[in-house]
């Protein structure tokens, strides 16, 4: 469409979301990637407690490599709905009411967890937890490049999804202190409440946040954005005139397609995205929650390694999980968006290969850090990516969706691991599934290294409305 076949609302949208995209740096910026983030390490802590007190739970509840893998399944199933869910209200009702009330969904359930009398009631408490968690994937992911201008989007963008390493460095050095100074049987219930009570200064934090300009706009909701946009330019013009000024006068509109060639472009080419952002996270589940399950209930007990020491590893896991959150930001903007993707899904990839002849425990956890290290690089990529590609319409929607499929990917990791080490003794067989299942994530990174957009320093607009 040309220059003079626009409309001047079109106009006007697409002015008002260019002054967004080319702002400078604010404190509003670093306040929404610190209240994002910070929920996000929340989540994480949450998420990453099971892997550090799970080998606890079995020994107390005397329960089966089976049984204890029944946790994470029963938590990947709740973040499988709560994706759906939240992610479908979030593009329904706004990103802010979500981004809120999933994470004082999540808080209140995990406090409640801290009580379960049995372990058929922990499971239950687990999976109305993981809701919460779940809905948290799709209303922060589809969030945080909604308001961050395109310069910056890929490192901002990194460094709010790396809270979720950071949060399990900091869930594994909680359990090792629990471990050491309580007894077992009282130390996964305060790691299970302080996740809970740590999750409401997220609350407090996200209260800054407003709502995403861009999807008010699409509620037909213009003044709204508006007024959102020009107080983020009041922040920014009183701590950077010059710049801002600067920005203002050397905007040029990066054109996004007209609405009926965004509806037409969302029928005929959405799907094929989705298909590659499941596909995607359906690898880097697997791999996450996979691993959670072969570490702590197959690779280590049998070498022999007891329960007390199980927080060690899981603490150097997440701390090169972290190194890989940090490094990715940098990538991302240094050399693309499609070759970050592949890298991380080739080593990660690589990774699990090592582990397979790994034959001690020192090799272990060399392994071990490797693919924490790749699959988080991997995944960070993945979502920024899957944001970049989706329409503002389904983006909340497309995410959750891919996020599901993504959890049956972890649902049925560690039942297959644990289920066929069972079987046979034997934990190579079960890494060997466990590679098997992550092939979609390095196949498809690599059809999108050679076919898909680069959408690095690129309007959200026009990132949504390329071909592959």
């Amino acid at each position: 469409m040309s220059q003079t076949d626009r409309s001047p609302e079109s106009d006007r949208k697409t002015d008002l979301l260019s002054q967004l995209d080319n702002l400078p740096w604010s404190s509003f910026h670093t306040s929404l990637v610190i209240a994002l983030g910070l929920g996000w390490a929340l989540d994480s802590f949450e998420i990453n407690i099971i892997g550090s007190v799970l080998a606890l739970l079995t020994k107390e509840w005397h329960l089966t490599a089976i049984q204890g893998s029944y946790a994470v399944s029963a938590w990947v199933f709740g973040i499988l709905l709560g994706a759906l869910v939240f992610g479908y209200l979030a593009d329904r009702l706004g990103r802010k009411k979500m981004f809120l009330f999933t994470l004082f969904w999540y808080a209140g359930f995990s406090v409640l967890t801290t009580f379960a009398w049995d372990y058929p009631s922990f499971l239950a408490l687990r999976f109305l937890t993981a809701l919460g968690v779940g809905g948290e994937y799709s209303a922060v992911t589809a969030t945080m490049g909604e308001f961050i201008p395109k310069k910056y989007r890929g490192k901002t963008d990194s460094l709010i999804l790396a809270g979720f390493p950071l949060g399990g460095v900091l869930s594994s050095l909680v359990a090792l202190l629990l471990v050491k100074y309580l007894p077992t049987s009282i130390a996964w219930r305060v790691g299970f409440g302080l996740g809970g009570l740590l999750a409401v200064s997220g609350l407090w934090a996200r209260q800054v946040i407003p709502e995403s300009p861009r999807w008010l706009i699409h509620q037909g909701q213009r003044e709204k954005a508006e007024a959102i946009v020009h107080s983020i330019e009041a922040i920014v013009a009183k701590e950077k005139l010059s710049e801002f000024s600067r920005s203002v006068m050397s905007i040029t509109l990066e054109q996004p397609p007209s609405d009926k060639s965004v509806e037409w472009q969302a029928k005929f080419n959405t799907p094929l995205r989705l298909a590659l952002a499941s596909a995607l996270n359906f690898s880097q589940a697997a791999i996450v929650y996979g691993m959670t399950a072969l570490i702590t209930l197959v690779l280590l007990p049998s070498i022999h390694i007891p329960a007390t020491a199980m927080p060690r590893y899981v603490f150097i896991g997440n701390f090169a999980a972290l190194a890989g959150g940090i490094l990715v930001a940098i990538a991302l903007d240094k050399w693309g968006r499609r070759s970050a993707l592949l890298f991380g899904y080739v080593l990660s990839t690589i990774g699990l290969i090592y582990l397979y002849f790994a034959g001690d425990s020192q090799q272990i956890l060399l392994g071990y850090s490797l693919v924490q290290f790749s699959i988080t690089w991997a995944y960070i990529a993945a979502y920024i990516l899957t944001a970049e590609i989706l329409p503002t319409l389904i983006r909340g929607t497309g995410l959750g969706l891919s996020v599901a499929v993504g959890r049956l990917g972890a649902f049925f990791a560690p039942l297959l691991l644990t289920q066929v080490f069972s079987s046979t003794r034997d934990p190579k067989a079960a890494l060997l599934v466990l590679l098997i299942m992550v092939l979609p994530g390095p196949i498809s990174a690599l059809l999108w290294y050679l076919r898909g957009v680069e959408t690095k320093n690129r309007a959200l607009e026009r990132t949504a409305g390329d071909f592959v």
